[in-house]
């Protein structure tokens, strides 16, 4: 497997990921089997390949801390920087119950805590994954790949299991922006990250094996108690086994680069369903919105709103670009 063949089956999978992502705010496929075992898990699978695609990134030589937070700064709080200004129009002009303008929220998402906005939780948790990433890579480094795989699911699962106690204590936000929860995601990603060369259909065939089993378990099969710890880790076989498969299967014209391409949009797509989606809950409500819409062309909708914010950002970087003084251009080339 080329270096190019495995770098393009991360991005399908997460091209897939985010149309996932989709079809979980529009309900279009309710509590099917499909949606709970397969498209519910999207965000677990983005965090796993967010450790894989980190790691790749420091094991390039010379890489630096500082180097890394200024990238992720340009990458994670530019982008939803560009989009809070929307969410607060939108947020003024529709007046929502249930959302308090006030100078401390404003600060607070400024920084990235972004509480009130929906979906938005995703962001604040990438936030502090990134931030905690360099402390991650020099623990794997020090105590090894897989102890450290296994320390970060075990905590994990300490924190599903005080699932009820910490959303009682703490409110649904700050329990869902918890980012422990999903150290075990990020440093499996870290070893997926070194295993990418051999993943083929061995691997796909024990992955699926273990994607079901989980499925199993979390029909309820072993009892009830079991079913939540099965939900947690159900993403783990289910991103290898994608992995797996797009890396070995043909190619196919127009949807395989559709996927790349959606792959490597995925969070500025993410940040226009947000807007989105935001924009229907506060003008038709929620969760009135899924009763008085067809959910199908919502999903369309939702798309079609991602689709034009990276649009309006490329656009606005080509701009950046021209206004650009000759002598700057490799100061461009450097930011990318």
């Amino acid at each position: 497997m080329t270096s190019a063949m495995r770098v393009d089956a991360i991005d399908m999978v997460k091209g897939c990921a985010i149309l996932c992502v989709l079809l979980i705010h529009s309900r279009a496929l309710g509590d099917s089997r499909l949606f709970l075992h397969v498209v519910n898990h999207a965000v677990p699978v983005f965090i796993v390949l967010f450790g894989t695609n980190s790691f790749l990134w420091w094991s390039r030589p010379g890489r630096r801390a500082t180097e890394w937070y200024a990238s992720r700064a340009r990458r994670i709080l530019v982008p939803m920087w560009a989009a809070l200004p929307v969410w607060w129009l939108l947020a003024f002009v529709f007046r929502p119950p249930d959302v308090t303008l006030t100078p401390s929220l404003a600060a607070l998402h400024l920084v990235g805590y972004l509480i009130a906005v929906g979906t938005g939780w995703f962001i604040t948790l990438v936030i502090q994954l990134a931030l905690v990433f360099p402390v991650l890579h020099a623990a794997v480094r020090r105590v090894g790949t897989a102890s450290m795989v296994v320390a970060g699911l075990a905590c994990g699962l300490v924190i599903v299991a005080l699932e009820r106690r910490l959303i009682e204590a703490w409110g649904f936000f700050n329990y869902y922006v918890f980012s422990p929860r999903f150290f075990g995601h990020v440093i499996f990603g870290m070893l997926l990250a070194k295993l990418l060369p051999r993943l083929g259909l061995r691997a796909a065939a024990a992955s699926a094996a273990l994607w079901l089993g989980c499925v199993v378990v979390a029909e309820g099969a072993l009892g009830p108690r079991l079913v939540p710890f099965a939900r947690f880790v159900t993403s783990l076989p289910l991103t290898v086994l994608a992995l797996a498969l797009f890396a070995r299967l043909p190619r196919l014209a127009g949807v395989s680069g559709a996927l790349v391409w959606l792959g490597r949009s995925s969070y500025g797509i993410y940040l226009g369903q947000l807007l989105t989606h935001n924009a229907f809950v506060f003008g038709v409500g929620w969760p009135d919105l899924y009763q008085r819409l067809n959910l199908w062309l919502y999903t369309l909708v939702l798309l079609v709103g991602g689709l034009v914010f990276v649009w309006l950002g490329e656009a606005a970087l080509r701009a950046r670009r021209r206004t650009l003084a000759p002598g700057s251009a490799p100061a461009v080339a450097s930011e990318r």
